[in-house]
């Protein structure tokens, strides 16, 4: 614990521990993470699936309502931090964010059920082991709080997020078209019994 904050270093192939693009996953949260999380996602989504204004204004306004309501020990957020070398390993505001998954417990409706949200990579760490690090810490949080079920909602054609999902063992539960993002998109619900 550093500050109230978990952190744990993740060790990527081909990446030494304190050099360059050395990855740490931290635990809670730190000033101007709406805005981080929310500019990341949102210049990603816009390069990559034209999804603008309406996108990032649903991603803002849902960051903001959850550590609005955020219960520490039963909900979590876990960001994913790059760390330059020669940088102190820390937490804090000059930490650069490269990615994030929440668990959210006190949004949920029904009871044991956690949903996972803002499961996000920078497209640097795509398939370094770094998402599969991210959904072993939110699934054994998930556990330890009792969860039964988790839940996660995603677009079709987001191949390498759907595979992590459908590898820890999460079963498709249904497909619609999806209108809340500003235009019209095809999504999936998946469902893990814990």
């Amino acid at each position: 614990m550093a500050g109230g904050f978990t952190i744990e270093r993740v060790g990527l192939p081909g990446t030494a521990q304190g050099n360059v693009g050395d990855i740490s996953i931290a635990e809670g949260y730190t000033t101007g993470l709406i805005g981080r999380i929310t500019s990341l996602e949102a210049g990603f989504y816009q390069e990559n699936w034209q999804l603008g204004r309406r996108f990032e204004a649903v991603i803002a306004s849902g960051l903001s309502d959850f550590f609005n309501r955020y219960e520490t020990g039963v909900d979590a957020f876990f960001r994913v931090v790059h760390h330059r070398d020669g940088e102190p390993f820390s937490c804090g505001p000059n930490e650069i964010i490269m990615g994030s998954l929440a668990v959210d417990r006190s949004g949920r409706n029904r009871r044991g059920e956690a949903a996972l949200r803002w499961f996000f990579l920078h497209p640097s760490l795509h398939g370094r082991g770094v998402g599969k690090a991210l959904m072993e810490r939110a699934i054994a949080f998930a556990r330890e709080t009792s969860a039964r079920e988790i839940v996660v909602e995603t677009f079709e054609g987001l191949d390498a997020a759907c595979g992590i999902y459908e590898s820890f063992g999460f079963v498709l539960e249904d497909r619609w078209e999806g209108l809340q993002w500003g235009r019209p998109l095809p999504e999936r619900r998946y469902r893990l019994k814990l």
